[in-house]
């Protein structure tokens, strides 16, 4: 890899990184997509274990906000508290896996009950090392739903009416991410309608994850 102002080396050809799928002559049908292709470390599964309860219950983190630099971040990102009717299930525990967090913002994480895990990660090494032991992770377009899906993981990805290009349109899989779900907004600006969604679609697969005894219960 070089950057800019680095000497190059003699090379026979050159091609943009985003031009690679024309070079290659890439299809939808022909996207690789064979995850998981990235792996945490042993050592940092072994750091984040003991702050994640083994109680049989799905183990669901959420992150709601990208870079607050990026260009398009006011239509990607949605305010934590349009999450809150996804927070209210029972029979779930949810982790914050998001790096930046205010002071309101934690305030509503602790009245639902989030376990903050964000908050401490040193590098993106401890993202996935957390990511690896969640059974879902509910997020906006940022990179920890990259992460996720690279990782095979479950991804709950929550998209604006106007998608980035490679989220492409009218569907609710990605040819990138095969554990990937998406709910897109219907109109601008309106997260209610996929977090609904969402809220439902998670409902019924905690209650299949339900123990024994909660069951009896």
């Amino acid at each position: 890899m070089f950057g800019d102002g680095d000497v190059l080396p003699d090379f026979d050809f050159y091609c943009a990184l985003l031009s690679l799928p024309v070079a290659f002559g890439t299809e939808l049908e022909t996207i690789p997509a064979n995850v998981p292709y990235i792996r945490p470390y042993k050592e940092r599964l072994a750091k984040w274990r003991g702050r994640l309860p083994d109680n049989g219950r799905l183990r669901v983190g959420i992150c709601w906000a990208g870079n607050s630099a990026h260009l398009n971040d006011r239509k990607r990102s949605m305010p934590l508290d349009r999450l809150a009717a996804v927070l209210s299930l029972p029979g779930v525990d949810f982790f914050s896996a998001q790096k930046d967090v205010g002071e309101a913002q934690s305030a509503i994480l602790r009245d639902h009950g989030v376990i903050e895990l964000g908050r401490d990660f040193d590098d993106f090494a401890d993202t996935a090392a957390a990511v690896a032991m969640l059974d879902l992770v509910i997020t906006v377009d940022t990179s920890v739903a990259h992460l996720a899906g690279a990782m095979g993981k479950g991804v709950a990805l929550l998209i604006p009416f106007s998608p980035d290009f490679r989220w492409l349109l009218d569907r609710t899989d990605s040819p990138w991410y095969p554990t990937m779900r998406i709910f897109r907004q219907s109109k601008v600006g309106d997260w209610d309608a996929p977090v609904a969604q969402l809220r439902d679609e998670l409902a019924t697969a905690a209650g299949r994850r339900r123990s024994p005894a909660t069951a009896r219960g």
